[in-house]
């Protein structure tokens, strides 16, 4: 230990000696592990972090599988399964119900969001509540649901965390709920939720819910399952599937699934993440190996340097193994001081990203740094340690120290030494080569990206959800002829104060708008009372919309009309198609001929009276599917859409001023209208197709990130390679400028040394980039992974960067002055 601490404070001295080398070297590292920690904490928290919820292993998410597609299971059909495979496993299911609302308590009011769940879900997930009790099985019958759990944020929010609160009545959209329980700290379920502001409620299931698949009252949901001791996922969805077969079969006509599919909970929350944070890793990884490189370089030229002294400390009794470790102790201390550094810049990065973060990565409220952070921290840094202090010193090691004791100052570097430097050189610009082709690729498909036509305008459109939460709102068990009709009581008035907003051009509204797929509906439909001859039935997006929404939107009309005013309940039913179902159905044939009725025969015949432009509703990259808009105001109670409109519905505002100066403008009118209504991610349409390009906008600005750190680390390398050539060689371009040479023939001797270096590096970054951006592929949209231009345009950056940072050292060598030279030692 005293050696050590001896070992340590001499390090100490030498880095005060050479501020400009360790502020160098401790920078360097501190980009290079600072972007591993970045995106091991996004790792670890959302791919390896266990879920906290109880033996998290067991949990399996259960869902319907057809088509390759994801789709949630309807309680009923849940019950049949377990009936039909007298499954034993414990099943719950969530998302049956309940949306954002307000909640209020004496410390406040708070938009919270309610989950209506089966109430077996905290048995199932493993968990039970911090204060009170979970909920029995009969508080699902109808009438003895109105109980409810609350997360630890909302009781301390609403509640101040007053124990009392238990058995208090609180009211959710002016429903009584009995408070029976407080769930644990940081409890979040559906795990992948990133806010806290939670509250669970039993669902109502009532016996034609629980019994009859074919009901027209199925409550979907997303079901969750604990696995018996000693079965896999893959027997139950195999059984699972098979009961599923016999169930289609016994209700054909009816839109079931014939397959179960069964994953990992956590898997099923982490899939899409999985592949961009691994690719990001690599990068990082590339990041740090640059880094190591770059100080091995700068430590190789440091032993050079100090090649005398250490000659001295090996004649006076030093051992090899003795100098080896004093070099790895001043490489463990600039690798601490740069990890610390790199902790700090990590964490600086992901606040700085930490909307783009949330908003494109699931489960980001599990990203933070815990001991598994700080343990592959403590790895990293003992690693970088040993690689960038090893090599050197054991380089250094194998010199002749009578040799060194006869040398001067300014003896040139063996050939072996400058070879080695040079292949650290080399390598670190074959990997910027494949780090700026990922960042050129991925600033190319973003790009081409923004400039998929999307068939609306992006131009001052405000959007956001709307939820009704008024006693007026339908009451399922009311009869249809006893429901208020909410379009007239509620969206009317709204469309009506929204016009008259001033800079407000156009205003509709729409059970789904582009880019905000929060509600949707698969059709089923025959054309002119008759099947397709090419399918059984025309499949296509159903979509409720109000009048205007063309012009709010900016949407092209192609033939026919949209809805109007005139098109009431008293007139006969209109139905618009957009031009994806007009090719797919009617190719060749003038649609506003034709009607549409729904497969079951539900509303009618519809007549086309309009065909508009295709709209990119989800990705941008996904082609249009079939759609088609029916007439809000044509819904009234008891029809079957009904249900859609009072549930949710998304407004468009379309202004001839900044869309987001309409906020709060917004927020009064619908406030005015329904006071307790709810407003959901409320932004401005450019910034929904912002979003909707998902991980890759967050991919693309860590490579830009990353290839730009590349950049910077390789051409500091060069340079410094280069410089300490000069300065070695100092006594050498002395006497050729004293012979004659010219500062042209100077400089040409440093440049061919670099254009020799940059040359070879950046033909094996090519070699190594054709190969390396194929996983890259799948991430690319509008641009091939061997785009010719991304290569040309990269060589050609790193070239002149290259070249500028040859440019310097080989400048200051034209200018040495002879006579100081020759007097150097």
């Amino acid at each position: 230990m005293q050696t050590l601490i001896s070992d340590l404070r001499y390090a100490a001295r030498q880095l005060r000696k050479s501020p400009g080398f360790a502020l160098i070297a401790i920078i360097t590292l501190a980009l290079g592990i600072g972007s591993n920690i970045a995106v091991l904490t996004l790792i670890n928290g959302i791919l390896l972090r266990p879920l906290p919820l109880g033996n998290p292993e067991q949990l399996v998410d259960v869902h319907n599988g057809g088509d390759g597609g994801f789709y949630s299971l309807s309680y009923s059909n849940l019950v049949e399964l377990q009936r039909r495979t007298g499954s034993k496993m414990d099943i719950a299911m969530d998302g049956m119900g309940g949306t954002d609302a307000n909640i209020v308590g004496f410390g406040g009011r708070l938009q919270i969001h309610q989950d209506e769940v089966t109430a077996n879900l905290p048995q199932v997930l493993g968990v039970q509540p911090a204060l009170g009790r979970t909920f029995r099985t009969e508080e699902n019958d109808p009438g003895k649901n109105h109980v409810l759990l609350l997360s630890d944020s909302v009781w301390r929010r609403v509640f101040l965390a007053d124990p009392r609160v238990i058995g208090a009545t609180v009211s959710i959209r002016e429903t009584p709920y009995v408070v029976i329980g407080v769930m644990p700290k940081g409890f979040s379920f559906p795990a992948d939720t990133s806010g806290q502001n939670s509250v669970w409620s039993p669902a109502e299931l009532g016996d034609n819910v629980r019994a009859d698949i074919t009901s027209e009252s199925q409550v979907y949901g997303s079901a969750i399952a604990r696995l018996p001791a000693g079965i896999s996922a893959t027997q139950v969805a195999a059984d699972l599937s098979r009961a599923q077969a016999q169930i289609s079969a016994t209700h054909s006509g009816r839109e079931i699934s014939k397959r179960i599919a069964v994953v990992p909970y956590q898997k099923s929350l982490n899939e899409d993440a999985r592949k961009p944070l691994m690719l990001l890793y690599g990068v990082a990884v590339a990041i740090w190996a640059l880094a190591c490189l770059n100080v091995t370089s700068l430590m190789l030229a440091r032993a050079i340097s100090q090649r005398r002294e250490q000659a001295v400390r090996s004649a006076l009794g030093a051992t090899r193994a003795r100098l080896i470790r004093q070099s790895v102790t001043e490489s463990l201390l600039i690798s601490t001081m740069g990890s610390v550094a790199g902790m700090l810049t990590a964490q600086g990065t992901i606040k700085l990203l930490w909307r783009p973060i949330t908003r494109n990565l699931p489960m980001t409220n599990a990203v933070h740094v815990d001991w598994r952070v700080v343990l592959l921290l403590v790895a990293l840094t003992l690693l970088t340690a040993v690689i960038v202090g090893f090599i050197p010193a054991l380089r250094t090691m194998r010199r002749d120290v009578q040799h060194d004791l006869q040398g001067g100052r300014t003896q040139t570097a063996s050939a072996a030494h400058n070879r080695l430097r040079g292949a650290l050189v080399v390598a670190q610009l074959a990997i910027t080569v494949v780090l700026l082709t990922g960042a050129g690729l991925f600033l190319r498909t973003v790009r081409a990206l923004r400039e998929v036509p999307l068939g609306f305008t992006q131009q001052n459109v405000l959007t956001g959800g709307i939820i009704l939460h008024s006693p007026r709102r339908t009451n399922k068990t009311q009869s249809p002829d006893k429901q208020p009709d909410m379009v007239h009581l509620a969206y009317q008035p709204l469309l009506d104060r929204l016009r008259a907003m001033p800079g407000v051009r156009a205003v509709a509204l729409s059970s789904v708008l582009p880019m905000r797929p929060e509600f949707r509906i698969m059709l089923s439909a025959n054309l002119d009372g008759k099947k397709l001859p090419s399918a059984d039935e025309a499949q296509a997006e159903g979509r409720v919309a109000s009048p205007g929404l063309v012009d709010a939107l900016g949407i092209p009309i192609l033939r026919g009309r949209f809805f109007t005013d005139a098109d009431t309940p008293a007139s006969p039913v209109v139905v618009v198609i957009n031009q994806a179902f007009a090719d797919k159905y009617l190719k060749n044939q003038n649609p506003i001929e034709h009607t549409l009725s729904l497969g079951d025969g539900r509303f009618g015949t519809m007549q086309i009276i309009g065909v508009i432009g295709d709209v990119k509703q989800g990705k941008v990259d996904n082609p249009t599917s079939p759609e088609m808009y029916l007439g809000m105001n044509q819904i009234t109670p008891g029809s079957p859409f009904y249900g859609v409109v009072t549930a949710f519905m998304e407004v468009a505002i379309r202004a001839s001023v900044p869309a987001d100066s309409l906020r709060a403008q917004f927020e009064k009118a619908l406030n005015s209208v329904a006071p307790d209504a709810t407003t959901t991610d409320v932004k401005t349409i450019r910034q929904a197709v912002e979003d909707s390009f998902g991980s890759t906008t967050l991919t693309e600005y860590l490579m830009e990130g990353f290839a730009g750190l590349a950049l910077i680390i390789a051409s500091v390398g060069l340079y410094g390679l280069l410089a300490f050539t000069v300065a070695l060689r100092t006594q050498e371009i002395g006497v050729r400028l004293a012979l004659g040479a010219s500062r042209v023939n100077v400089m040409g001797l440093v440049l061919r040394r670099a254009v020799l270096l940059i040359g070879m590096g950046l033909g094996t970054g090519c070699i190594a980039a054709w190969f390396a951006v194929r996983v890259a592929q799948s991430y690319l949209f509008g641009v091939k992974a061997h785009d010719a231009v991304t290569f040309v345009v990269v060589l050609a950056v790193l070239g002149a960067s290259g070249l500028l940072a040859a440019y310097l050292p080989a400048r200051r060598a034209s200018a040495i002055d002879p006579m100081q030279a020759l007097r150097a030692e």
